[in-house]
């Protein structure tokens, strides 16, 4: 079965269901071992990659701010001098 891991719910979902696995026999230690391993590091990147998306995010919607606030014309909120 193919799964798709797109959010850290995935990945605790597949991870609980491989303990369960474990605890019944179905997967070795060393299976264990790997999936836990794997999805650690899948669980990692997915949450770098929405922190990245969120901090973009914010940059974008502050440098729409920054265009819009008076203050921010040269010169500064004084003025030209």
């Amino acid at each position: 079965m193919k799964r798709r891991f797109n959010s850290l719910s995935d990945c605790r979902r597949y991870l609980a269901d491989a303990l369960n696995r474990l605890e019944a026999g179905q997967i070795d230690s060393d299976g264990i071992r790997v999936r836990s391993y794997a999805t650690g590091i899948l669980s990692k990147i997915i949450e770098t990659s929405e922190l990245e998306e969120r901090v973009k995010a914010l940059e974008s919607k502050l440098a729409e701010q920054g265009r819009q606030e008076p203050g921010n014309q040269p010169g500064g909120i004084f003025g030209r001098r």
